[in-house]
This record gives C-alpha cells, structure tokens and sequence, in this order.
C-alpha cells in the first residue's frame, strides 16, 4: 500500500520536530536559558543534563560550566575548538550517543561510556576520576591526520574496559593514564596505532581471553610505555613486544616526556636534561640538570663495577619546591676504580616514587693505587686498592725471611686481614698480585 505524499510530509514533519538541536550563545552556566539557541523549537531551553536529550546536536561554542553530574541522552555533544565544557560531577554517555571533542571537556568525577567519544586533533579530555568502556570501540582518541595538531586524554585515576570496550589511540593522540588499565571482558582490543603515544603510570592487566595489546608503532620512539606491569591472561590472547618503561621514555622521547610532566599533578617528578661524568686525577666528576622539579625528594647517586649491581654512594636533596627553572647538580666520587666506572641516578619523589636515568659509563684515568693501613698494625689490616679486580686476584703476607704466612682472595676494594695474636711481632711484607697490577708494602706487626 502507498502512503499518500501528505501523510508523509506530515510523518517526516513529526519526526524531525523531535530533534533538540542547541547552539549556545554564551559563556557561563549550562543551565542558564539565555546562553542557548534552542532552534529545534522542542525540547527545553537547554540541553537536558539528566539523559532526556535523546536526538539532535548540541554544538558548544562557548565556554561552560555544569554543577553536578550530566547523562547525554541518544543525542550528539560537539565542543569545539577553543572551548571548555566542565562537568564537577560524573559523566555518563548513553548508547547511540556521540561526543566530538575539539576543544575541552573536564570532568572532575568518573566518565561511563555506553557509545563513542571521539577526541579529536585540537582536543582534550581530562578526567579526575576512572574512565569506563563499556562494549565496543566507543573511545578513539586522534585521528590518521600528522600532529600536531594532538588529540589529548588524561585520566587522574583508572581506565576501566569491561565487556570489550576498546580503546583506539591514532597517530596525533597522546594518552596519559596515571592510574592502571584493566579489562575483564573478552575480545577488548587496546591499539596504539603507528605515530600514537600513550603512558601508562601504573600496570595493564587484562583478563579476558582473546584480548589484544597492540602497539603499532612500527619505529622509535616506542610509542606505548608502561611503568608497571602488563599481564594479559585470557587464553588466546596477544600482548605487544614492543613497549617500553619510564626511563626509556625519557631518554628516547623528550617531547612526550615534556608533555607528560607539564601535565600538573603528573606522576612524572623531574625533568632530567642531562647527566654526565668527568674523570679527573683519582676522581670522576659527576654533572646533571634538571629543567623541571614537581613533587620531587632527591636524588640517590649510584655506582657499580659492571653496570648490573648498583650500590648507593651519596643522596642529594632536590630544590625543595615545584620549580620550572633550571637546577645544577655535582657530586665528586673520589674512591673510583681504575679503568670503567657505571653511574645512575635514582629520582624520588615525595610519595615513595622514583625512577632511574640512563646509565653512564665512565674510564677513569686514576693512576694505580695500592696501600694498606694501619701501620703499624695490631689486630688487622686493610689492604685498599683502585683496581678492578678479579676472582684470581690474591694477597699474601711473608715474614723477613721470605716465608709466607698467609694468603687470601680479593673480594673487594678494601680487603680486610684478621691477624692472630700467635703471630710473632715484627716486620712483615704484603704482596697484592693481581691481574692489572703487582705491589709489594712493608708493614709493622706490633
């Protein structure tokens, strides 16, 4: 049966007199009537704040403020560029929802995505509480464009997937989750596409078979860092090789890093510009800098003989406040070892938080050095030594007529000799022999 032309007119006539479209005209509240056009002609003066705005286009072209929580119906919220929408409470986006982002949108409360939010080139989401992806890839964050311009998220707390909500990081998106990324349902895909960026402070865990954790940035920089832990535990389930962690970036992605940092409360406390070492006579000569400090304690020099196990030399105390400016560091260590020398620095913050620099290697030019002490000695004696040494390394004591009277392994810098009150007083020579160096000492048993 044909409809007849006038029924429908009067059918489309009924259905689009539904649509609740809005432009505001203002700055200021959301639910000031006089900041919104409504020129739909149904619907509120404003766009419903409580799920009832369930067609239409709300197109943001002012700053605004919303007290409380906002439910975006089945309907379109589009902010544009240059504009701020804050929300102090939650924010919930029911299904056939769809939000564009190209300005800014705050959220001061948890975000819970039933349909697609899209951050565009330009754009930027702050969360201060959990994100939740519930089903489908409902949170897509940049575009294939080159940045910039970037597309930003940042989540103060967690990013939450649950029944395969997938979250698509293109190429101008940068992501910053200070908490963890967690996913219970099967199927989530989590993708950093090639020129995409995305830190993650704590671990990703997921546990749901047939999860993927995918970085395909197929070039350095990584792309996809993660300073705790990735666990992915579903069966048949595929986990990127390559990520990296917080040191990593640092040293491989300083324009990340700075965006990272200048994030305020950013769980990254330092901006480390450079960190080097000198050697000079018996000593290297260590020199680093700092561009910014955030929440940050000290630093903790380390050192090590075969760059694999560090021990603590020094700590040095920070600036003391957040800083912006520049900050110069040195620290002399005197009792270098002759050939090379591995140095890192250990940055804390405040709260417990720290993360290593790069490590340095440093080949110290120290003349070979070999004594012992005391002199005369009593109940023992301290052989010291600049040398690296080796498992073969050995010093052995003779009286004055040439016959030995002891030996022992060197198994450190300073070798530490027990002497028995048996051993008859008087004079004694000590040999170190060792693979980079002989030296004989005359020493005093009193």
């Amino acid at each position: 049966m044909k409809i007849p032309f006038s029924i429908l007119f009067c059918l489309l006539a009924f259905h689009y007199s539904y649509s609740q479209n809005y432009t505001s005209l203002a700055n200021g509240s959301w639910t000031t009537t006089t900041n919104w056009n409504n020129s739909s002609g149904f619907g509120g003066a404003t766009p419903s704040l409580t799920g009832t705005h369930t067609s239409g286009t709300a197109i943001v072209n002012h700053n605004l403020a919303i007290t409380g929580n906002y439910v975006l119906g089945s309907a379109t919220l589009q902010i544009n560029a240059g504009k701020t929408v804050t929300v102090s409470g939650d924010f919930t986006v029911n299904g056939g929802a769809t939000v564009n982002v190209s300005g800014i949108l705050q959220i001061d409360g948890n975000v819970t995505l039933n349909s697609n939010l899209n951050i565009l080139p330009g754009g930027q989401v702050i969360v201060k509480g959990n994100i939740t992806v519930v089903s489908s890839n409902y949170l897509s964050i940049g575009t294939n464009v080159a940045p910039p311009a970037y597309a930003d998220l940042v989540v103060y707390q967690n990013l939450i997937s649950v029944t395969s909500g997938d979250v698509t990081v293109n190429r101008n998106g940068r992501v910053a989750i200070f908490g963890n990324i967690t996913a219970t349902g099967g199927g989530t895909l989590l993708t950093v596409n090639n020129g995409g960026q995305a830190y993650v402070n704590g671990n990703i865990n997921f546990s749901g078979g047939g999860s993927n954790i995918t970085n395909n940035n197929t070039t350095s920089p990584f792309g996809l860092y993660v300073n705790g832990t990735t666990t992915n535990s579903g069966g048949g389930s595929s986990t990127t090789s390559n990520q990296a962690d917080k040191a990593t970036l640092q040293s491989t992605n300083p324009t990340f890093f700075s965006w990272l940092h200048a994030i305020p409360q950013s769980p990254l406390p330092i901006q480390l510009l450079y960190f080097t070492g000198t050697p000079e006579d018996n000593e290297i000569h260590l020199s680093w800098a700092t561009a910014s400090e955030l929440n940050f304690d000290r630093f903790e020099i380390e050192h090590s003989l075969n760059g694999l196990d560090f021990i603590m030399l020094a700590k040095k105390s920070g600036a003391g406040y957040n800083t912006n400016e520049t900050h110069e560091y040195n620290y002399i260590h005197q009792s270098c070892v002759q050939g090379i020398n591995y140095y890192r620095l250990k940055s804390v913050d405040f709260d417990g938080q720290f993360e290593y620099s790069d490590v340095i290697a440093v080949e110290a030019d120290a003349h070979v050095s070999v004594s012992t002490f005391p002199n005369p000695a009593h109940d023992y004696l301290v052989v010291k030594t600049n040398v690296e040494f080796n498992s073969s390394d050995y010093i052995r004591m003779t009286d004055s007529y040439g016959s030995e009277v002891l030996r022992v392994q060197v198994s450190s810098l300073e070798t530490k000799i027990e002497l028995s009150d048996s051993m008859p007083r008087g004079i004694y020579y000590v040999q170190y022999k060792g693979t980079a160096t002989t030296k004989t000492m005359r020493v005093i048993i009193h």
